[in-house]
């Protein structure tokens, strides 16, 4: 049996992606503040330990974001740290510890989740940043990563009904919806869906892809 860490994985995108993956018969740890892993990943020291006291871990999927939803001249120091540092720092600290036992073993699967952010202008300045460095570090992963047998890719998500779109702009929600072909927010089991085919059946040479799941909202 396949064993999966799934980072945000108590609600939204990163709970569909959990139940998902429990579903196909991965047995899944659910890491939250409040979660059968609980943990608070501002703590980027205890992230090695952490990882060693779940054991083997096969597929890693980097879910977990935070959202301030202001504009930049508002933003203060503590909200820019916590968000680079849940978004950003976190995700990569998580990958370098759970990529070392997956070199030992030549497999797994990592998978991230970006944000259609991650392409175009955003309100929330820090927010599109960190998305924009989470396709940069996806790819550099697979890069570094790939040779071992590990695949490493990214979905972008374009606007999914979650907590965390609740708490965005109002204007930015407003923006994405005129544009989405189906005129409607995507639900976390879609997104999830994407996430569970990268982590079990996409083709080995998928390696360093970014999928977007946008609905049409942004094309490149």
């Amino acid at each position: 049996m396949k064993t999966a860490l799934v980072t945000g994985g108590a609600r939204g995108i990163g709970r569909a992606t959990a139940d998902a993956l429990q579903q196909a018969g991965v047995r899944v740890h659910r890491l939250d503040l409040q979660s059968d892993v609980a943990y608070d990943l501002t703590d980027l020291a205890g992230i090695p330990k952490l990882i060693q006291s779940l054991g083997d871990i096969d597929i890693l999927v980097n879910n977990a974001g935070v959202q301030n939803a202001v504009s930049i001249d508002r933003y203060t120091d503590e909200q820019r740290t916590r968000i680079l540092r849940v978004n950003l720092e976190a995700p990569v600290e998580l990958i370098r510890s759970v990529s070392k036992q997956m070199v030992t073993r030549k497999s797994g699967r990592i998978i991230n989740v970006a944000s259609v952010a991650a392409y175009t202008a955003h309100t929330d300045l820090w927010y599109g940043v960190t998305k924009a460095g989470v396709v940069s570090f996806t790819r550099s992963f697979a890069s570094l990563l790939g040779p071992h047998g590990i695949q490493v890719n990214a979905v972008a998500p374009g606007p999914i009904d979650t907590p965390l779109l609740d708490k965005a702009q109002p204007e930015r929600v407003e923006e994405l919806m005129t544009k989405v072909y189906t005129r409607r927010k995507g639900h976390p089991e879609e997104v999830a869906e994407a996430i569970r085919w990268l982590a079990l059946d996409a083709p080995e040479i998928l390696n360093g892809a970014v999928i977007d799941v946008t609905d049409g909202c942004f094309l490149r």
